[in-house]
């Protein structure tokens, strides 16, 4: 019986899980039972001291004929958090006599460029920049590269033709085994076989212009469309380039954790073209300082950029075999556009006073080591015509002891300063009025709901 079996088979005893690494020491373990509705893991290193979290779950779709009750419900959930864990490079173990054994064959923790293991995983900028690279840039020894509003994309070369992989290391569409993403892709494939030697992987992302404007709303529906679909929808609105960011090896020398980032740029530059197109950047004589670049990137429309220590060594932090990306955040971190605005929020999950509003309520924590505190809170803006209009739920910013002490209805609706990097609207076309990046950043006591009027909703 192989992973998938067991899985649907699974009845909520307890399972366990085992991550190695040859790029790290120590294995991390992981561990799943339900009892009951309450889905109960244990994670840490191997040998150390585990932690625990609870997770309470309540029956959904109680009306409807695909409804699942609380213990239904939190078995499903179980099994869908097993099965992100592969993901992750973690393997299925039992115990015997004998010691601990691994129920399926081992994953491999080497490249195999003809095909790439699923648990591999390669690195990504750190979120924001750090004491670091912040101390770098201030003294001009950065590069600012233009950061791309696409989907992470891998192409790798072995013994024959290049092979597009997802981030997850996925051949294909999940409801697709023999299509791969080379028969919806085949004209970044050809590019990419003029260039790459053997033994090679370049990361990059699939990016969609149109009218000089990055469409990510294209990108996003030629890739999650089944194969007939997104060849026709892209004969009708244009196909996506690859925009090469990276070269993780090349002609099989690991490039990407031993050589530094202005070699591989240059590199880029030296084979790139219209299709395989190499990352844009920036030196310190153009952008003296973050707030420049910033400046520059909000003035452009652009999604912002990558700060990279020309000079910096990944090492162990350029890739791994644990499904998870590490973040080499002092040679390589985001540097993003911010945005700001008034928003009315409301946090009421179980709407006990009885509001009237068009979109949600916010979420309350299913944990009980967070007291059963705020999960997130719902945002809203008032349009030209003075009506509610639901925008997004925020989760990020809010402390846990704020968590805490203000899950209670009664103390909302409040008029909160968020901070974001972008949104989108419904009266421009896109399908939800939704922050990206949102986080709470300070309570307007000196506004009213009244005054968070937004004409363009």
């Amino acid at each position: 019986m192989n992973f998938t079996e067991r899985n649907a088979a699974w009845t909520g005893d307890k399972r366990a899980f085992l991550q190695t690494n040859a790029r790290t020491s120590t294995p991390r373990v992981w561990a799943i039972e339900v009892a009951g509705n309450k889905i109960i893991t244990t994670w840490g290193q191997q040998g150390g001291a585990l932690q625990e979290a609870t997770e309470q779950k309540q029956g959904v779709n109680l009306d409807r004929s695909n409804a699942m009750s609380a213990e239904e419900y939190a078995l499903d959930r179980a099994k869908e958090m097993c099965r992100k864990k592969t993901w992750e490079g973690y393997q299925e173990v039992g115990e015997d006599e004998g010691g601990i054994f691994f129920i399926d064959e081992q994953l491999s923790n080497g490249i195999d460029f003809n095909k790439l293991p699923l648990n591999l995983s390669f690195y990504k900028p750190d979120n924001s920049m750090g004491a670091g690279i912040t101390k770098k840039a201030e003294a001009g020894k950065v590069w600012y590269s233009r950061k791309r509003n696409g989907l992470m994309y891998v192409i790798a070369r072995g013994d024959g033709q290049p092979m597009l992989y997802s981030r997850r290391m996925l051949r294909s569409h999940d409801d697709e085994d023999v299509l791969t993403w080379d028969v919806r892709f085949g004209h970044i494939i050809g590019a990419a076989a003029e260039i790459m030697p053997p033994n090679s992987i370049l990361l990059g992302e699939l990016v969609a212009e149109r009218d000089g404007k990055e469409d990510f709303k294209h990108v996003q529906s030629i890739t999650k469309s089944l194969t007939h679909q997104s060849i026709f929808d892209q004969n009708a609105k244009g196909s996506p380039i690859f925009c090469c960011w990276d070269v993780a090896f090349w002609n099989g020398e690991d490039l990407v954790s031993q050589r530094p980032v202005s070699d591989r740029y240059a590199l880029l530059h030296e084979v790139g073209g219209p299709i395989i197109q190499p990352v844009q950047f920036f030196t310190s004589r153009e952008f003296a300082s973050p707030a420049m670049a910033r400046g520059y990137a909000q003035r452009m429309g652009w999604e912002g950029f990558v700060v990279v220590d020309p000079d910096g060594i990944y090492g162990d932090k350029a890739y791994n075999f644990k499904g998870k990306p590490d973040r080499p955040g002092t040679v390589c971190a985001k540097l993003k556009p911010e945005f700001e605005d008034d928003f009315i929020a409301f946090w009421d999950p179980d709407n006990v006073m009885l509001w009237s509003l068009p979109g949600e309520l916010g979420e309350r924590s299913t944990k009980e080591r967070s007291n059963l505190g705020i999960k997130s809170v719902a945002l809203y803006q008032k349009n030209a015509q003075g009506q509610y209009v639901y925008i997004s739920n925020v989760s990020s910013g809010l402390s846990d002891t704020q968590k805490t002490e203000l899950a209670h209805p009664e103390r909302w609706p409040q008029v909160w300063r968020v901070i974001y990097t972008d949104r989108t609207y419904k009266s421009q076309g896109d399908d939800t009025n939704a922050l990206t990046f949102a986080r709470y950043s300070e309570t307007r006591s000196d506004k009213t709901p009244e005054e968070c009027v937004n004409p363009d909703l």
